[in-house]
């Protein structure tokens, strides 16, 4: 039976990793066309990949996924760029748009939307050309290679890989201050709060993996999901809270009115505080499934 199951969850994983790869290759000629939402869809496969080839050590060996995982983190850092100045562009012009025409002071939308359009673009002729380079070919032929495995030749234990995703999970948690007391002036440090995302996105992504084998996973990937998107929310406002400090400055600096960056500040770190708060019971809820593992 225990040889049965770990057959059953190598399948699984490396379903995962099939399916992953063939929708980042599928993807690519989206990102060429700059398709709605194609960069960000091209990168959430990469990551996907990268994370689950990373906690399932245990059915794909280490020496034969660090330099495919090495390469994945190149890409999703190319992919990367363009993505965030899109996200920026959306945001800030959404927050524009949903202000009285008096409070909006001075060139700020030019600043706010039009500069990180602009930046995107640049970012997205980057991405295009990068995916036209033999590197990215060979990333591509290297994830060939390991799904083209009948069968992954490792012979560890998921269960214990995704115990493990927990652990850091939980521990990234206690770190940030997201469990027990609050932490000094209501807030944890961003970088600690981001790095509880990050270990709650590893935590979906191998429980989503294996639920064809370990159907009670799915309870915990959603948790995870739910935790992971509202520390989403707060590391855009984070993100956004900073460019518009910066954005601010050059403003400040041309002789131009900054109320309203002030204005739009103040809104973002009130929703990062918002999320930040919620993020304790994101965690609450993701740790209450620890049986499911």
């Amino acid at each position: 039976m225990g040889n049965a199951r770990k057959r059953a969850d190598a399948d699984a994983v490396l379903d995962s990793v099939r399916h992953h790869y063939a929708r980042m290759s599928a993807l690519a000629d989206a990102v060429r066309r700059d398709e709605p939402d194609a960069v960000h869809q091209m990168r959430v496969a990469s990551r996907r990949l990268r994370s689950v080839l990373g906690t399932y050590d245990s059915v794909f060996p280490p020496e034969t996924t660090t330099p495919v995982r090495s390469e994945l983190r190149w890409l999703g850092t190319v992919l990367g760029r363009a993505r965030d100045e899109e996200v920026l562009a959306d945001r800030f012009r959404s927050a524009l748009d949903a202000q009285p025409p008096e409070l909006i002071r001075g060139p700020v939308r030019h600043r706010l939307v039009d500069a990180h359009r602009g930046d995107y673009r640049a970012a997205h002729a980057e991405a295009v050309a990068v995916l036209d380079e033999p590197r990215y070919r060979d990333l591509v032929a290297a994830l060939g290679g390991l799904c083209a495995e009948p069968r992954p030749s490792g012979q560890g234990s998921v269960a214990k890989s995704l115990r493990k995703a927990y652990r850091r999970l939980d521990k990234a948690g206690r770190d940030a201050g997201l469990r027990g007391p609050t932490a000094p002036g209501g807030q944890a440090p961003p970088e600690l709060v981001h790095a509880v995302r990050k270990r709650a996105k590893a935590l979906r992504y191998a429980g989503e993996a294996v639920t064809a084998s370990r159907p009670k996973a799915v309870r915990v990937a959603s948790a995870a999901e739910n935790l992971q998107t509202v520390l989403g929310e707060h590391q855009d406002a984070t993100v956004a809270r900073q460019h518009l400090l910066a954005a601010a400055d050059r403003a400040r600096g041309a002789g131009e009115d900054t109320f309203t960056y002030g204005l739009l500040t103040a809104a973002e770190a009130a929703d990062a505080q918002q999320s930040g708060a919620r993020a304790r019971d994101g965690l609450r809820a993701v740790r209450k499934r620890k049986r499911d593992l």
